[in-house]
C-alpha cells in the first residue's frame, strides 16, 4: 500500500483525497449538500444524501486510481435516529442546531455543567448530542424508544459500508456522552437521557479496520478488497495534519465554523468549562474551543446585504482593503449563529455597535471579518498564550485571503504560520491510515509562508478589542430576555 483514500466527511460537502505516503495528492472529488433550516434554531441534513456523496466520492475516484484503503474524517456533534436495519428514522441533527437551549441550561442550574465536562471532554452546549437527546426525551419521546440505535453521520455511512454500528474515540468523545476515563459511554449521561448504552455504537481507536466484504466492495465498484480505517473527527484530523503537533503549537483553523486547537498529552481541565478534550489517539488529546461563526457569517452577510451569495471569500475581504483597520469605530459581535467557546451560549445573537452616518457598506463588511478575528483572539486566550511561548499554524479557508491573514496577525499581534495545504483533515485521515498499516508518512513541508503582525494596526486593535470583550457580559441579560421574547412570539 501507498496510497490512502482520505474521505473528510463535511458540513456542506464530502471530499476525497487519494493520497500516497510522501503526501503526494493523486486525485480528487468532492460532492455537495444542502443543510436545513425548517425552524428557528433547527439545523438538519438528509443522512441519505450525504451517503450519496461518500459512495460518489469513492466510486469516481476508484474509476480511474487502484484503492485499496479508505480512511475517514468527519464533523462532529451530529446525531440521528436509525432502526435496527440501519434505516433513518429521523434528520440528521447537526452541530449548528440549537434546539436544545433550555435543556443545555437546564443542566447548569441542576449542577451537572462541570461534572459532565470534567467526565465527558466536552462543554455543555446544544452543539452536543448529549443536549440534542435530552430534547429529544422532552419533545420526541417515541423517537428515544423506537430507535435501535442513536448515531453520528460517520457511524451511518461506517454501517452502510460495513454492516457494523463503529464508533471511533474522537468523535465519541465529541458527545458529551463518553467517559474519557474508562473509554466508555457515560453513566452520568446515560442516567440524564434515561436510556442504555446499547442504544449507541461500538467505541473504538481511531485506527481500527475493518475489511469490506466482496459485495461491500462491489457496491462501491472497486476491482480489490478494500480495508476500511475508522479515522477520527475532522477537528483531530485537521490538528494532526496541519502539523500542529509540537507542545508548543496551536492551530487556528477557520472554514464554515472555526477552532483554535492544541495537542496534548493530558486532558487540559479548564475550571470553567471552556476548552474541550477530544480524543486523538492512544496517547494525544487534541483540546480547545470552537467558535460557530466563521465564514458561515460572511457568507450571511453577502447574501443577505450584499445580495451576492456567490460572493467569493477573496472578494468579500479584498473589497475592504481601503477602510482602515478598526472600521472606524465599527465593532461587530459575530455571535450570529449563538456561540461555544468562550462563552457556550446558544441564546447569543450578533450585534453591530458604534454605527455612525460615515459607515459605508464596506466598513460592515470590515467589521464582519474583524469581529470574527476578535472572536478567534477571545478563545485564544483561554490558552494564555501571553505568558507561554508558541507557534500560531493556521489552515482552512481563511488561507485563501491573504488579506484577512494579515488582519489576523494584526488582531493577535502575533506571528502566523499558513499551513501550504487547505485539506488538512483528508491530509489526517490519510496519516491515521498510514500508521495503522506501519507505513511512515513524509509530509513535505507543511507550514511555508509566515505573517508577521503591522504593529500600527496592532495597536488600533488592542483598543477596539478591550471594548469587544465588554460587549458580550454587558448584553448578557438583555440576550436571554430578548431570546425569550422571540420564543413566547412564536
Amino acid at each position: 500500500m501507498n496510497s490512502v483514500l482520505a474521505i473528510d466527511i463535511g458540513t456542506t460537502s464530502t471530499k476525497g483525497l487519494l493520497i500516497t505516503n510522501y503526501g503526494v495528492v493523486l486525485a480528487s472529488h468532492q460532492v455537495a449538500y444542502p443543510t436545513h433550516y425548517p425552524r428557528p434554531h433547527f439545523a438538519e441534513q438528509n443522512p441519505e444524501e450525504i451517503f450519496a456523496a461518500v459512495v460518489s466520492v469513492i466510486q469516481t475516484i476508484a474509476a480511474h486510481h487502484e484503492v485499496t484503503v479508505i480512511s475517514f474524517s468527519a464533523a462532529m456533534h451530529s446525531i440521528m435516529a436509525v432502526n435496527g436495519e440501519g434505516k433513518p428514522l429521523s434528520p440528521l441533527i447537526i452541530w449548528a442546531d440549537t434546539r436544545s437551549i433550555s435543556q443545555s441550561q437546564e443542566l447548569e442550574k441542576i449542577g451537572l455543567r462541570q461534572v459532565l465536562y470534567e467526565e465527558t471532554g466536552t462543554p455543555v452546549h446544544p452543539m452536543s448530542p448529549l443536549c440534542k437527546l435530552l430534547w429529544w426525551k422532552e419533545n420526541l419521546p417515541e423517537m428515544l424508544k423506537r430507535a435501535h440505535k442513536l448515531i453520528s453521520i460517520k457511524e451511518y455511512v461506517i454501517f452502510r459500508l460495513t454492516g457494523q454500528f463503529l464508533i471511533d474515540y474522537s468523535i465519541a468523545s465529541a458527545t458529551g456522552i463518553f467517559n474519557l476515563s474508562t473509554l466508555s459511554w457515560s453513566s452520568t449521561a446515560l442516567n440524564q437521557l434515561g436510556i442504555s448504552s446499547d442504544k449507541f455504537s461500538d467505541p473504538v481507536p481511531t485506527h481500527f479496520s475493518v475489511e469490506l466484504t466482496q459485495d461491500q466492495s462491489a457496491f462501491l465498484e472497486l476491482k480489490n478488497s478494500v480495508k476500511l480505517i475508522i479515522g477520527a473527527s475532522d477537528g483531530c484530523c485537521a490538528q494532526l495534519g496541519s502539523g500542529a503537533t509540537q507542545e508548543e503549537d496551536i492551530s487556528i483553523t477557520v472554514g464554515t465554523s472555526g477552532a483554535v486547537r492544541k495537542m496534548s498529552k493530558t486532558r487540559l481541565i479548564d475550571l470553567q468549562g471552556r476548552v474541550f478534550n477530544y480524543i486523538l489517539d492512544p496517547h494525544n488529546f487534541v483540546c480547545g474551543g470552537a467558535t460557530n461563526n466563521a465564514t458561515a457569517v460572511i457568507h450571511w452577510f453577502a447574501k443577505q446585504f450584499l445580495q451576492k451569495p456567490t460572493t467569493t471569500l477573496i472578494e468579500f475581504i479584498d473589497q475592504t482593503k481601503e477602510i482602515q483597520a478598526g472600521s472606524e469605530g465599527l465593532l461587530f459581535l459575530p455571535y450570529v449563529f449563538g456561540e461555544r467557546a468562550p462563552i457556550y451560549d446558544a441564546a447569543t445573537s450578533g450585534v453591530f455597535l458604534g454605527i455612525t452616518v460615515q459607515h459605508s457598506q464596506l466598513h460592515f463588511q470590515k467589521a464582519v471579518a474583524e469581529g470574527i478575528c476578535f472572536a478567534l483572539k477571545s478563545i485564544l486566550e483561554t490558552f494564555h498564550v501571553s505568558s507561554h511561548p508558541c507557534r500560531l499554524i493556521v489552515s482552512g479557508g481563511i488561507t485563501y485571503s491573504s488579506e484577512w491573514l494579515q488582519m489576523l496577525s494584526n488582531v493577535l499581534g502575533k506571528e502566523l504560520h499558513v499551513a501550504t495545504d487547505h485539506d488538512a483533515s483528508a491530509i489526517g485521515a490519510a496519516m491515521i491510515a498510514f500508521r495503522a498499516e506501519g507505513i511512515e508518512f513524509h509530509q513535505s513541508q507543511p507550514v511555508s509562508t509566515k505573517v508577521l503582525p503591522n504593529r500600527e494596526h496592532t495597536l488600533i486593535y488592542e483598543k477596539s478589542y478591550a471594548v469587544y470583550k465588554t460587549l458580550y457580559e454587558s448584553l448578557k441579560n438583555t440576550f436571554h430576555t430578548h431570546h425569550q421574547l422571540l420564543n413566547s412570539c412564536r
